[in-house]
């Protein structure tokens, strides 16, 4: 490996470690998203923009993620003919694909703006049954 053109070497690190650096914002995004975590008095349009924006970054994660694992074993197979990777090279195809599955599925499914934090419901003390969530909006 130590004689292959440093480019796309270069060029596979600094996605990896891109993607890496867009990974912890997502996370500290979509925790904030959480329904048992509440920031002030803010509307749930706020919550959702948070949610898209962590579901984007994920898959820009993602796509960072795809483009290093898939550009550097066919540069370096055309370099050297190098057909052994070892099993990093398959756990970054799956780590990329459960992250671009998992961005889809938040962006996707995320819901609308409007009712984004609606199905709030908490537990009133002293009602008839102590296990009886009442709504927020009742």
């Amino acid at each position: 490996f130590l004689a292959l053109p440093t480019g796309y070497v270069q060029a596979c690190r600094a996605l990896m470690i891109a993607a890496s650096v867009l990974g912890l914002p997502a996370i500290f995004l979509l925790i904030t998203v959480l329904p048992c975590i509440r920031m002030g008095h803010e509307p749930g349009t706020a919550k959702y923009r948070r949610s898209q924006l962590g579901g984007i970054l994920i898959i820009l994660l993602a796509m960072c993620g795809v483009v290093a694992t898939i550009w550097f074993p066919v540069c370096a197979h055309r370099e050297t003919t190098i057909m052994s990777f070892g099993y990093s090279l398959y756990t970054g195809w799956t780590g990329s694909a459960l992250c671009l599955f998992g961005g889809c599925v938040i962006v996707c499914c995320s819901g609308d703006a409007q009712t984004f934090g609606e199905n709030r419901f908490y537990y009133a003390s002293g009602s008839s049954s102590p296990t009886h969530a009442k709504s927020a909006h009742v």
